[in-house]
């Protein structure tokens, strides 16, 4: 009985301070994150350049990016203006926030099947399986 006990509560402590996902790799410098960047807004998407403005005057830190296309689902994406033709960033020691995270784990990315670009050196990897909070 106790036995059981024990595995219930080291299950269920695992499972509250366990992430479910993992960063592995390192970056390989394609610059694809840096092509490609989404940006949201109240919880969705920009998908105009209208949306894109507005950004831009609430906060001048967008004035970095510019729109670099959309994808199949009509969602904007932006390139770093930073980014040179070596795919190595030319403002590295003062570059943003948003770059010094990339990738982190958001619900949406979870929700979007925990997904870096083909080209990229790091990879979103379940950290554990139900088994392994059995042991």
């Amino acid at each position: 009985m106790f036995k059981t006990i024990y595995l219930y509560l080291k299950f269920y402590i695992s499972k509250i301070f366990t992430s479910r996902y993992k960063i592995q790799g390192k970056c390989n410098q394609c610059g694809e994150c840096c092509k490609n960047i989404v940006f949201m807004i109240e919880d969705e998407y920009v998908r105009t350049e209208e949306q894109f403005e507005k950004m831009k005057q609430f906060d001048k830190k967008y004035n970095h990016f510019v729109i670099n296309g959309s994808n199949e689902k009509g969602v904007l994406l932006f390139r770093c203006k930073s980014l040179g033709d070596d795919n190595r960033c030319k403002d590295y020691l003062f570059r943003s926030l948003y770059c010094r995270a990339y990738p982190f784990i958001t619900e949406k990315i979870r929700l979007g099947g925990c997904e870096t670009f083909e080209k990229c050196g790091f990879k979103i990897v379940k950290n554990k399986d139900f088994k392994d909070f059995l042991k």
